[in-house]
């Protein structure tokens, strides 16, 4: 079954009116946060293959995003990069799991295709999930922000200790799936951790369990991660390691500490207080040419 430019199972699941949870690469992605908190979901809840794009090369430009060569038995097989959606049903309710990665050209016909087939599911909520580069010291609990189409869901999303986004500036096309999806009359609403931008880990444990428990308070989850913040406590166990070897690096954090205490304590939060010249310049240089990790390859075990 074609909708929009995906490509559907058949018989279409029946599901009763899902929430879908979005995770985009390789914007807002850093430390593979995102992709790795939807890999959990789908484990946990034992997702099963709805969709993907019938024709990936209308929207990636694959000498960006390159096709995997691989061998299976005596064959050799190639993967090529595209958007995957599947589908569970997991604590009384159904859900809709996306990897999707950012279109390099046609996005207008990208975000047009995935809202028709939110239509066609009957979905009622959107979530976006990831992270970002952000002046966090990993010393104090990650910040989380977002924002919500509804007003009692945003109030919600306070009581359960997320931050208004106020961001202004660059973005991705994708971003338009909030929008129509709105008009559509389905509620849309953003969970972000900001992970420590001197750190630069491939895959942010710490910053994925926050985002989990985030996600957990806004949507009333249940979801075991003892596990998952044993490996966290030890990720961030080797960068106080490294603080204490680095006078430099003990000097930035400290400077985030102070930063990061002062606008904790403030209501309303003032500006916060400057950072030093070489700090500025490090999170100015990271978030410039950050360009995140290769894409996912198809998640489907």
């Amino acid at each position: 079954m074609q909708v929009g430019a995906f490509e559907v199972v058949e018989p279409l699941p029946e599901l009763e009116r899902p929430t879908v949870i979005l995770a985009l690469q390789p914007w807002i992605d850093v430390g593979s946060v995102g992709t790795m908190a939807l890999a959990y979901l789908e484990e946990s809840w034992g997702a099963q293959h709805l969709a993907q794009l019938s024709r990936p090369g209308h929207f990636y430009d694959f000498t960006r995003y390159r096709p995997n060569l691989y061998r299976r038995g005596e064959r050799r097989e190639v993967s090529v990069p595209n958007t995957f959606v599947r589908y569970a049903r997991a604590q009384e309710r159904d859900w809709v799991l996306v990897h999707a990665l950012e279109p390099h050209s046609h996005g207008e016909d990208f975000v047009d295709s995935l809202v028709e087939l939110m239509g066609r599911l009957g979905v009622s909520r959107y979530c976006l999930i990831g992270s970002y580069y952000g002046p966090v010291p990993h010393t104090r609990p990650l910040v989380i922000t977002g924002s919500s189409s509804d007003a009692t869901a945003a109030a919600h999303m306070r009581r359960a200790g997320v931050r208004e986004s106020r961001y202004e500036g660059p973005t991705t096309i994708v971003t338009l799936a909030t929008e129509q999806a709105r008009a559509r009359g389905i509620e849309s609403l953003s969970l972000l951790v900001q992970v420590p931008a001197y750190a630069q880990l491939e895959r942010d444990y710490r910053g994925l369990v926050e985002l989990l428990e985030a996600l957990a308070r806004v949507l009333d989850l249940s979801l075991p991660l003892t596990q998952l913040w044993q490996e966290a406590e030890r990720q961030y166990a080797g960068l106080d390691e490294q603080v204490r070897r680095d006078p430099r690096l003990r000097s930035w954090v400290e400077d985030l500490e102070r930063a990061y205490d002062q606008e904790m304590a403030s209501q309303p939060s003032p500006e916060p207080p400057p950072l030093s010249p070489e700090l500025e310049r490090l999170l100015e240089d990271i978030e410039r040419r950050w360009e995140g990790p290769q894409p996912p390859q198809d998640p489907s075990p």
